[in-house]
């Protein structure tokens, strides 16, 4: 089974998100702040990583910053998704730097899509 980590600071949205993960039969690992799914990267070294752009602390952005830069996460495959407005530089970055960017609110669909592509390019 493919390992995700999911890094994302609404505890409702990271719940249901791993809940329905665990019931595609994938095994996930979640973290509330970029930071803190950094050091989960770096310990669990998932097969994708999964994360909200808009944090307080840590956002998607820096946690973008730290992946590149450490030669044990910077190959793994990330998927970002926002709710918020972001400023055409960021999207320009997430299209350049991400595997995909999800919109919230996302299906279940969309994002199982999204996963499969990022898996299997």
């Amino acid at each position: 089974m493919k390992k995700i980590l999911v890094i994302e600071d609404n505890p409702e949205i990271r719940e249901n998100t791993t809940e329905l993960l665990e019931l595609n039969n994938y095994i996930v690992v979640s973290a509330e702040t970029g930071k803190t799914g950094f050091e989960l990267a770096r310990e669990h070294r998932p097969e994708l990583i999964l994360c909200d752009m808009l944090m307080p602390g840590t956002d998607g952005h820096e946690f973008l910053r730290l992946a590149k830069g450490d030669q044990n996460v910077s190959h793994i495959p990330i998927i970002f998704f926002s709710a918020g407005f972001l400023l055409p530089e960021l999207q320009q970055l997430l299209t350049n730097e991400a595997n995909a960017y999800l919109k919230k609110p996302f299906t279940e669909e969309e994002l199982l899509q999204s996963i499969r592509n990022a898996l299997h390019p």
